[in-house]
């Protein structure tokens, strides 16, 4: 038997991993990233903006679109609500996700993703995509839940003072499926 490709892979894999690769799969000491501390934050920073809003409603192919000019405070708070509602910070989340970090050597940026380790965790997954200054550019989470008469996919988005998008799907049933996507762009006033 040639052994000569098992040492050459060994020693390949060895050397990837001795070099770093910058993965990291183990979350970190104190925790996940706040992200329900970030969203109260950029609740705060868009109310006192106050930039217009331009909101895409699209259910099952029928498309509305609205201008909101000066939003207040609670139509601003429905938009960012599905970001609030997660807390990986919470005690029933701890050790519920494997982190990986993946930075970019030529900016400095870097892509946490959390992944969940249980199918029932909600979110399965939240990618943030964080700047050289360690400030949140982009959150990614997608949730799935499946049963027998029931399954619904969310896919949730922001882009920092950019915009919004929510993507839900469902289907229950002996009944049609539903999608609902909701985009929002986020404009300062000139």
């Amino acid at each position: 038997m040639d052994y000569r490709f098992s040492w050459t892979f060994l020693s390949a894999t060895l050397l990837f991993v001795s070099c770093g690769t910058g993965v990291n799969q183990q979350p970190q000491a104190n925790g996940y990233r706040d992200l329900k501390g970030y969203f109260k934050q950029e609740l705060v920073d868009i109310s006192q903006q106050k930039p217009a809003l331009y909101k895409t409603v699209t259910l099952n192919n029928q498309r509305d679109s609205v201008t909101i000019n000066t939003p207040d405070s609670a139509q601003l708070q429905n938009l960012l609500q599905p970001f609030l509602e997660v807390d990986l910070n919470k005690p029933s989340l701890r050790d519920a996700y494997d982190t990986i970090v993946l930075p970019d050597q030529f900016t400095g940026k870097r892509s946490l993703l959390y992944k969940a380790r249980n199918k029932a965790t909600l979110p399965q997954e939240v990618i943030l995509n964080v700047d050289s200054s360690q400030h949140i550019e982009n959150v990614q989470m997608n949730k799935h839940v499946q049963n027998l008469v029931y399954e619904y996919q969310q896919h949730l988005e922001y882009q920092h003072n950019k915009h919004i998008r929510i993507t839900t799907w469902q289907k229950i049933a002996f009944l049609p499926s539903k999608e609902l996507d909701v985009k929002i762009l986020l404009r300062a006033h000139n």
